[in-house]
């Protein structure tokens, strides 16, 4: 559970799960402060770290010293990425979550227009979709598209309604995972939250995503094992424990909408 006391001062938190990013942790962190600043946005910029051990945290640390809203959290067992993301969603100082890979390979130009949805559009997630019009990948090897692809498609027989369940590039209004319980793990963070989490309202925007330049994929042989578990598990949640009805709420969105 969430504490009751939860500190407002930043409008958005920014979080960005590292492992061995050194070749990309400063471009990302001037990135997504240069967008916040130019829309208004008082963002906190919140970097979660599986204990790498290049150079990582030394250039968080050194930013630090000119950047009073970037933060660090240092994770020092069960890494992973939904695990950090997890870890950081919980850490965050603002009520509005905007998750983003540190490797460059999402547009943080987009950040302003998943802020704007979030607060004045009341959307509860909006996620950064490759597989709505305007979305696409760039650079990608054949393998990734095929697994990426495959997974869509599992994911969208549970959620219909999103097309890229399995985006790392996405955003929340926190209140919506408050009374979930979510057991993050694999690269599927986002597709978590949809399955168990309390929302009424999301979105996808097209999104152009670009493979990795600097440093090496975390990709694991093991991800589309944990996927299927991840599946099981949200059916389990849905239908079972009856903790969530989240797939037969989004079924029913889905007709409704190609009823009208």
């Amino acid at each position: 559970m969430m504490s009751d006391n939860l500190k407002t001062e930043y409008d958005l938190t920014v979080i960005i799960p590292t492992y061995n990013e050194e070749g990309n942790i400063k471009e990302i962190v001037s990135q997504i402060d240069k967008v916040c600043k130019k829309a208004g946005i008082k963002e906190e910029i919140l970097v979660v770290d599986d204990n790498s051990p290049d150079k990582t945290q030394n250039y968080v640390h050194e930013m630090q010293k000119q950047m009073d809203n970037l933060h660090i959290v240092v994770r020092y067992e069960d890494h992973g990425l939904s695990q950090s993301l997890h870890a950081g969603i919980y850490a965050a100082n603002s009520d509005l979550i905007q998750c983003i890979d540190a490797d460059l390979s999402h547009p943080p130009e987009k950040i302003p227009i998943f802020f704007n949805l979030l607060k004045n559009e009341d959307f509860d997630m909006v996620i950064g979709s490759r597989y709505v019009k305007g979305g696409e990948t760039f650079d990608w090897p054949l393998y990734r598209r095929i697994i990426s692809a495959g997974a869509a498609l599992i994911g969208r027989s549970l959620i219909p309604i999103v097309r890229d369940s399995g985006s790392g590039f996405f955003a929340i209004k926190r209140k919506i995972i408050e009374n979930a319980t979510l057991k993050p793990r694999g690269f599927r963070m986002g597709f978590e939250i949809l399955g168990k989490g309390d929302w009424e309202k999301v979105i996808e925007i097209p999104i152009v995503f670009k493979d990795r330049i600097a440093g090496e994929s975390k990709l694991k042989s093991t991800v589309f094992t944990d996927f299927l578990l991840q599946c099981a598990h949200i059916c389990y949640y849905n239908f079972i424990l009856r903790k969530s009805t989240n797939i037969i709420k989004s079924w029913k969105m889905c007709i409704f909408s190609d009823n009208n």
